[in-house]
């Protein structure tokens, strides 16, 4: 029932992948009895799987009858991507590794983080982002196995309605930091204001910070989705882009949708009057890394007590953050 480090690095980490599950038990189709084993290991974590992620009315979820069934079928209509899916993470032998890597870093700057399991699993290709929730006291980190397997996955050019840009956060070494920034999110989201772009700004920009903080061995460019040429570009551009957000007067601005959204969405480029065509998506998002990063430096903060200052303008004043010079 767990997925193992197949290297000769040990992970204490609890991983739970449900899909290796089910397909150790699908030969010639899954019995109840079989349901009830994964049912006990699993427990919310199936739950939740099969009602938010696969849509199984709740009803169903009390008939181990039905649940037989679903499973069966679950694993015959997908049994060539799944095939597809265990070859490509077989080439990751330290993944597992590098996933407790990274969460024992967030442990060692949020000691009060508490434990984690991380579950896998496989939502076909619709569930794009990955999720938390908590059961036993302990935080449930989860993920889409299918959708971390990088830019050059032949599957992804096939998926209908699958958007292009969704390439750029597929990596697979993406997922250990991923993980981390998902627990920061839930833990932090609610008690950030974010009624004005600068509070946008400065909050994915924390995110953007803490993802660079936590996995520092792999380039900022590939770890949030830019080419190198886009990286260039913003770092290039840093001043000129902020100067534009000022001839536009959206700093404080509050309305989102109107005002100020464009520059957070993910795509594949930024567009807008005033703006180059080339221009690299989420240049808000970039903006903020680049006060939370000032405010960093100069205040000499830990990564705990920078989320836990909500004030974006506080943050701002105090990062000194002005590239117009």
């Amino acid at each position: 029932m767990f997925s193992a480090c197949a290297s000769e690095k040990q992970t204490e980490q609890q991983i739970f992948n449900l899909t290796d599950a089910i397909e150790t038990v699908a030969e010639g189709g899954v019995s109840v009895d079989e349901v009830l084993g994964i049912k006990h290991k699993f427990a919310k974590k199936f739950d939740r799987w099969c009602v938010d992620i696969m849509g199984v009315p709740p009803d169903y979820m009390v008939n181990d009858s039905i649940l037989s069934l679903f499973l069966t079928r679950f694993v015959e209509l997908n049994k060539p991507v799944l095939v597809f899916v265990k070859k490509h993470y077989a080439r990751y032998l330290d993944l597992n590794y590098d996933i407790e890597n990274c969460l024992s870093k967030l442990k060692s700057e949020f000691p009060d983080a508490g434990e984690f399991e991380i579950f896998v699993y496989f939502s076909q290709f619709s569930m794009t982002n990955t999720f938390t929730d908590t059961a036993a006291g302990k935080h449930i980190l989860g993920y889409s196995a299918e959708l971390f397997m990088d830019d050059t996955c032949s599957f992804y050019g096939q998926i209908e309605g699958m958007p292009a840009w969704m390439k750029r956060y597929s990596r697979t070494e993406q997922i250990p930091s991923y993980l981390a920034i998902t627990y920061l999110n839930g833990r932090y989201l609610d008690k950030h204001p974010r009624k004005t772009m600068l509070d946008e700004m400065v909050y994915q920009g924390k995110l953007w910070y803490s993802l660079i903080q936590l996995a520092s061995e792999i380039a900022p460019e590939r770890l949030l989705g830019y080419t190198p040429d886009e990286w260039k570009f913003l770092k290039k551009e840093e001043s000129n882009i902020w100067n534009f957000y000022l001839q536009k007067k959206v700093l404080f601005s509050t309305d989102f949708n109107r005002g100020y959204k464009r520059y957070f969405i993910q795509g594949e480029r930024t567009t807008g009057a005033g703006l180059p065509e080339d221009c690299p998506p989420r240049i808000g998002n970039y903006s903020g890394l680049k006060i939370v990063s000032a405010y960093a430096e100069k205040t000499g903060k830990t990564l705990k007590q920078i989320w836990e200052e909500t004030s974006a303008g506080n943050i701002l004043k105090e990062s000194g953050y002005n590239p117009i010079r």
